[in-house]
């Protein structure tokens, strides 16, 4: 008999575009809930035109790595949902799903007629997740906004940067799949509120707030001692030494980290320099912190003759918190995350077959051996399908619906 995968029995509509939004349904999608993807011919999701791959543009919007990564597992339909039949069909969706997802700002799902008030009314038990930049309330709330505003409104620049410089974005984004894991949470929540209530309910899921959650210490130091936290860089509140230290080789770098004079003594008979064990300027982990200039520098004299991956093993098998820093290439390529069956091969159409991280990774979960099922889809690729097949529509009311522009699988005017 074959494992069920958990959300078999769900289905999702899926009215989000870029990053947050797709990631939250995504880990419905790869644990086997039907998710259905809807975008239009008139305004396909924003992340079909980033970053994408080669130089050919015929179907350009099919060729981003970053819109196929979070859309795994989904089926595709447009719909122009300015159009009444468009969102008469979004409305019979509804009524058979059991979750709507959107990350639009509140205004427009409300101008669509398809807020939750619309939805419940339509199926008591929907459960509507939302996750605006910045919620669905505030003098805000109608205000855009990505991962690099995001993280700023946040604050987390303001920790991140170097002590001697301004404030550091992060640059990796991170703010949406913080929101998109933060959305899975509070959907699986409802989820279970339902189960004792037979009632759905509304999420109004503020992706600033939820990276802001991030910030717990800080927060609750300036609210009870009025201190506002320094940047430290890659440095740590109290441990020494601390941070990333330069390799052999362009651009190669070693995590670090020691905590306890047990670790920094193996640390000085890793490096062979016993002797520093006895320089009173390292002696303890308080000295040490006020000297992490001259222990750096010592410290990096040292990692400038080793390869990050031999010095992160010699290091590891001595009891000492390191790692090598990866570039793309070498995490495709890392043995342990091999092992670890961290991706696997997925062959789309037009975009031909890359890795792609499996689903549930990093977690593991017993009795189900999680596996891609659907590259992301093309755009429209599931019209008839879920027209036809799903909501039960004839073939030539969606031969009308393609004349009309209401759906289609060519953004329009291309």
């Amino acid at each position: 008999m074959k494992p069920t995968l958990p959300f078999a029995n769900l289905r999702i509509v899926d009215a989000t575009n870029s990053w947050a939004g797709p990631f939250t349904t995504q880990i419905f999608a790869n644990l086997g809930a039907e998710v259905i993807k809807v975008e239009s011919i008139q305004y396909m999701d924003t992340w079909r035109a980033s970053g994408n791959l080669g130089d050919n543009q015929d179907a350009y919007w099919e060729r981003s790595p970053l819109w196929n990564s979070v859309n795994t597992d989904k089926l595709g339909i447009t719909l122009d949902l300015n159009d009444p039949r468009a969102k008469d069909i979004f409305l019979k969706l509804v009524k058979i799903s059991d979750i709507v997802a959107e990350n639009f700002t509140p205004r427009v799902m409300k101008n669509f007629g398809l807020d939750y008030p619309a939805l419940q009314a339509i199926n008591p038990g929907i459960i509507m997740i939302s996750l605006p930049a910045h919620g669905a309330t505030g003098p805000w709330k109608d205000t855009g906004g990505f991962a690099a505003s995001i993280e700023q409104t946040a604050g987390i620049p303001m920790l991140t940067g170097y002590p001697d410089g301004l404030p550091k974005m992060s640059s990796a984004g991170f703010t949406d799949p913080i929101a998109g894991i933060n959305g899975a949470a509070a959907v699986l929540t409802a989820l279970l509120s339902r189960q004792k209530t037979g009632k759905g309910q509304y999420i109004d899921l503020s992706q600033v707030e939820a990276t802001t959650s991030l910030l717990g210490d800080a927060i609750v130091d300036y609210s009870m001692n009025g201190q506002i936290p320094p940047r430290r860089g890659n440095r740590h509140p109290f441990a020494a030494p601390h941070g990333y230290y330069p390799c052999k080789g362009e651009d190669k770098w070693l995590a670090l980290a020691i905590y306890t004079d047990a670790e920094w003594q193996k640390l000085c008979r890793v490096m062979r320099q016993p002797e520093l064990t006895r320089d009173p300027r390292f002696a303890t982990a308080d000295d040490r912190y006020r000297h992490q200039d001259e222990l750096d520098a010592i410290i990096e004299q040292w990692t400038r003759q080793q390869e990050h991956y031999t010095a992160m093993h010699r290091l590891q098998k001595a009891g000492i918190t390191a790692a090598p820093v990866l570039n793309p290439q070498e995490l495709l390529a890392d043995p342990h995350l091999a092992a670890r069956g961290t991706y696997s091969k997925v062959d789309r159409k037009i975009m031909g077959e890359h890795p792609y991280p499996v689903p549930t990774a990093p977690l593991k979960l017993s009795g189900i051996k999680a596996k891609i099922k659907l590259p992301a889809p093309l755009l429209g690729e599931h019209n008839e399908y879920v027209l036809g097949d799903i909501l039960g529509l004839s073939p030539d009311e969606i031969q009308q619906l393609a004349k009309d522009n209401v759906i289609g699988k060519r953004p329009l005017g291309m």
